[in-house]
């Protein structure tokens, strides 16, 4: 059983300078006593860096592409207990997908990244991985008005969140 604002942190620790050094400002907003959940705590970090990673490079992507400040680059990480499980949004204010992207970005090897730059397994990978501990997630984006939102539900653990 994990603490998943705890698996959050340690995520943003890892990749915060990359953050950083870009100007990309981290908004934190964490529910308090999250009931626990169960799953490999590695392979959860490993599906926050990949998302966290995924929202760099689209903001970055953004700004190529537009041109607009940096100044209003960020990745919101929002946690709370909804139901029976657990919720995370992470969200960016990067170059949004269109609904024909959206639809295949979990299929290996699916990428809109320039040759060596995307391999296209990341998010597939954390699909499976999600997936492999009763999670779920979802994708929402609107490259009119940019960003995206990936929302991911994992169950409580057996006997969290009773009182």
């Amino acid at each position: 059983d994990i603490d998943i604002n705890a698996i959050l942190k340690r995520a943003h620790d890892i990749f915060s300078q990359q953050l950083k050094v870009r100007g990309i400002e981290v908004i934190w907003d964490l529910a308090d006593e999250l009931p626990a959940v169960t799953a490999d705590p590695g392979r959860i970090e490993q599906v926050f860096i990949n998302l966290l990673v995924n929202a760099r490079d689209a903001i970055e992507e953004k700004v190529e592409k537009t041109g607009t400040s940096i100044d209003n680059d960020r990745i919101t990480i929002e946690t709370l207990a909804k139901g029976r499980h657990v919720v995370i949004k992470i969200s960016d204010t990067g170059i949004g997908m269109e609904d024909h992207i959206r639809e295949k970005i979990f299929e290996p090897f699916f990428t809109t990244k320039e040759v060596g730059k995307g391999t296209g397994i990341g998010l597939s990978i954390s699909y499976g991985i999600i997936k492999e501990s009763k999670g779920h997630i979802d994708v929402s984006s609107d490259p009119k008005s940019f960003g995206t939102t990936f929302t991911i539900r994992f169950p409580f653990a057996k006997g969290a969140g009773k009182k």
